[in-house]
């Protein structure tokens, strides 16, 4: 792994801080917005896929092999 160059990670520091002093307040919150905006799309989104997930662990092994015998039950039944 290779150091950081030292006076890039100094500036790389300041940088956040002028650009902010150059904003005007609206202009710093309207960031602020869009980035936990932005944060709560990616929450959402993982929270989505988690759910859909574990609906399908809950399903379990077998559920689709139930459906079929199910199904073919009710067609010998109307037979």
């Amino acid at each position: 792994m290779s150091p950081k160059n030292a006076a890039a990670v100094a500036l790389g520091r300041k940088g956040g801080q002028a650009r902010a002093k150059k904003l005007t307040p609206e202009e710093r919150s309207e960031a602020a917005r869009r980035a936990v905006e932005a944060r709560w799309a990616n929450t959402k989104t993982r929270v989505r896929e988690i759910t859909e997930g574990t609906k399908e662990l809950l399903k379990g092994p077998g559920e689709g092999e139930k459906a079929a015998r199910t199904k073919k039950a009710k067609q010998e039944k109307e037979k």
